[in-house]
């Protein structure tokens, strides 16, 4: 069985873990939060999953990096929120004296770069990096850690290595589809956090199936051009980390961005911050997207006014009309 590390202690990174423990491979978690930490060594994640237990403890939960890497793992998984990848990576890189593969479960748009994540994460690993595998998907984690029937893709450059990392967590109730297409999967994986938003603030003010409907369509419409701007597939969209991951995290409540878009058309973007307590990728994505958008004159009327909204105090109260004002075909 595979020695498989986790970068970060939170409801993904512990729902992956759970899969890696049944299909009996050996787990060491890192971590910062220690509650979570201490959690995890009574094998539980409370801040997540409540006193419901996991398949059995992972073999080590440390705040300590370098005893993690003591146990020499081979894959490590990074499941940090995206925007603590870099000095995650930068520390890790300084201590790791041994070629590894990894794993990137994180989602969102490196906002030093404009750029996906896999490149950064490449750069700054070098030669110690074997190869790198995205794992990405319509996948909630409270669902997955409950065995629920999951489907994702594992994407890399490299069919042979996305499914050496497929292997690692394929069983009877989640599995893992081998693509090619990395930029196609990670632009989609961002830009759904930021269309979720939108759609949260379409369903707060709108109980039209019109009015959803066309907005949804807009957004993959929109995720699609940028797709290929960026150089990606746009059959991508197909795959379960497109349409899949797109309907998964822009109509359901269990989707942070989805329900802090909704909180944002409720009360306002400045006390739905104050409210949320937890990580909104599609926040930080918006910001970087947006910039994109501007420099490369790109029509994106939903993904503009949703910038407007979170970064220029813009009311929500003609949100979608305002996107019908301007969509051109």
């Amino acid at each position: 069985m595979a020695k498989i590390a986790i970068l970060g202690t939170g409801a993904w990174g512990t729902a992956l873990a759970n899969i890696l423990l049944e299909n009996n491979h050996h787990v060491y978690m890192w971590g910062v939060d220690s509650k979570e930490i201490d959690d995890l060594k009574q094998q539980r994640n409370t801040k997540y999953y409540k006193n419901n237990k996991l398949i059995k403890k992972p073999d080590m939960a440390s705040l300590n990096l370098t005893e993690i890497l003591l146990q020499r793992p081979i894959f490590f998984i990074i499941a940090t929120p995206s925007i603590y990848i870099r000095e995650t990576l930068i520390k890790l890189s300084k201590h790791l004296n041994y070629k590894a593969y990894f794993i990137n479960v994180s989602k969102g748009l490196d906002p030093i770069t404009n750029d996906i994540w896999s490149k950064t994460i490449k750069k700054i690993l070098g030669n110690k990096n074997k190869g790198l595998v995205t794992l990405i998907g319509p996948s909630f984690a409270v669902e997955t850690f409950r065995q629920q029937p999951t489907m994702i893709n594992s994407v890399s450059v490299s069919i042979p290595l996305a499914r050496m990392v497929s292997l690692l967590f394929n069983n009877n109730h989640f599995k893992c589809i081998e693509i090619k297409d990395e930029i196609g999967a990670e632009i989609i994986g961002a830009l759904k956090n930021v269309t979720a938003i939108g759609m949260g603030i379409a369903y707060q003010l709108h109980t039209s199936i019109n009015t959803r409907a066309a907005m949804l369509a807009q957004c993959t419409k929109e995720i699609g051009n940028l797709v290929t701007i960026y150089g990606g597939e746009t059959k991508t969209i197909t795959q379960f980390c497109g349409i899949g991951d797109i309907y998964l995290t822009c109509t359901d409540e269990k989707s942070r961005n989805f329900s802090f878009g909704k909180l944002v058309a409720d009360v306002g973007i400045k006390k739905a911050l104050e409210h949320n307590q937890k990580t909104i990728e599609g926040f930080y994505a918006t910001k970087v997207i947006a910039k994109v958008i501007r420099e490369k004159h790109i029509n994106s009327p939903v993904f503009n006014e949703i910038f407007q909204v979170l970064f220029k105090n813009k009311s929500t109260s003609s949100f979608v009309k305002n996107i019908m004002k301007i969509i051109i075909e």
